[in-house]
């Protein structure tokens, strides 16, 4: 096997290390992006995003420490970065690859939660330091799964040529069954069942909610609806997840037939196409979320371009405008008042005509001060209690 890794032409390497060159580039700019569209956009900081945001870093950890060694094994056609590399590129590559299909259970389970449960049970179940506490258990177990066989001898890392990285080590057939019986089942089989039977139910709701069944069925004995954010959001989650399973059951029926030697001889090229499928699967998480989340989509615009928080001073130049045009209406309508009825003494008038002028300067202060953004400690007990708004808060949504 690594006699084809180094004899391959030169059109194939040309190939091989393009392809893994722009899923690399791809999946370190798009799950970024989604790490800091959650930083900078407030309303993005949601219970569910935080399992988006848990599968993005661990998309990222690929991005930085699993696809920069393959490339540079695939351009060398073989592994030059010595041994206490390969150790630590097999934690993450192993690492990657079992927490992934279980942060995604998670997030499948958390939106049938939400879907199909009451507002009571999801917040009971899934709030947001529940949730934290969660996926730190689910991350140290896999982690301490990977490193407590490693460092007691039970297990062993490798270099493998047909994957193009090191990977995990066999010393004994019975470990062996035993590493593949626990992995298969619990980082797998358990998340994509979960998966499945999750995204089901929410299919169902979802239809159900689209014809209008579910206000009387579904809802009666609760206190709230189905937002149509929320369809979108979990119709973009289910989009993932479709993606997701698409690549991760290529990838584990390969996996199996190779260390079991299901096929006398793998082609290398199938074995390839193992780490490119787990690759892929890194890459296209972020572009799912822009395509039909349009909350990341937005951020994620501001950031590419660039674009300032402008929208405020433009929503709040628009108010203004139209706050003088109000004052000046009810002023004139106050005078025509006084002229066709005379029921109001000039005093009365005049008390009136200072007290929209009073509102209208206090307005003209709170909405100056939000378009600079320096609002000072004390001033104003409106500007307080009323902050100025967000740009993900403004109209433009």
């Amino acid at each position: 096997m690594a006699d084809d890794l180094n004899a391959r032409g030169l059109s194939l390497t040309i190939v091989e290390v393009g392809s893994l060159l722009i899923l690399n580039i791809l999946s370190l700019t798009g799950n970024t992006l989604v790490c800091i569209s959650v930083y900078k956009n407030t309303r993005l900081r949601t219970t569910t995003n935080l399992y988006i945001i848990a599968l993005a870093v661990s998309d990222l950890l690929s991005a930085v420490f699993v696809m920069p060694i393959g490339t540079g094994v695939l351009i060398a056609g073989k592994w030059s970065f010595g041994e206490i590399v390969c150790q630590f590129h097999a934690f993450f590559s192993l690492f990657v690859i079992y927490v992934s299909p279980v942060t995604m259970g998670l997030t499948a389970v958390n939106r049938y939660v939400r879907m199909c449960k009451s507002d009571q049970q999801y917040k009971k179940l899934f709030s947001v330091g529940k949730s934290r506490i969660l996926l730190t258990c689910v991350w140290s177990l896999v982690a301490c799964y990977i490193l407590v066989p490693r460092l007691t001898g039970l297990q062993a890392f490798e270099f493998v040529p047909g994957y193009a990285q090191c990977s995990i080590a066999h010393l004994s057939e019975s470990g062996k069954m035993i590493h593949y019986g626990i992995v298969l089942t619990f980082f797998f089989l358990l998340p994509l069942m979960a998966t499945i039977i999750s995204y089901t139910k929410v299919a169902k709701m979802i239809r159900q909610h689209n014809i209008g069944a579910s206000s009387t069925i579904q809802r009666r004995e609760r206190n709230t609806s189905i937002s149509a954010h929320e369809i979108k959001v979990s119709k973009s989650l289910f989009a993932v997840v479709f993606a997701f399973m698409v690549c991760w059951i290529p990838f584990w029926v390969i996996v199996v037939l190779r260390r079991f030697r299901v096929v006398e001889q793998m082609p290398r090229n199938f074995e390839l196409l193992c780490m490119f499928l787990l690759y892929f699967s890194n890459t296209i998480n972020p572009f799912i979320y822009a395509g039909m989340n349009h909350l990341f989509k937005r951020e994620f615009r501001k950031i590419l371009f660039c674009e300032k928080r402008r929208k405020v001073g433009v929503l709040s130049g628009v108010v203004r405008t139209e706050e003088v045009e109000t004052r000046s209406a009810v002023l004139f309508r106050n005078n025509q008042r006084q002229d066709n009825y005379h029921t109001r003494s000039d005093t009365q008038q005049r008390s009136e005509d200072d007290q929209i002028e009073g509102h209208f300067q206090q307005f003209q202060l709170v909405t100056l001060t939000a378009c600079n953004s320096e609002v000072a400690s004390g001033e104003l007990n409106f500007v307080t209690h009323h902050p100025p708004l967000d740009d993900s808060d403004s109209l433009y949504t």
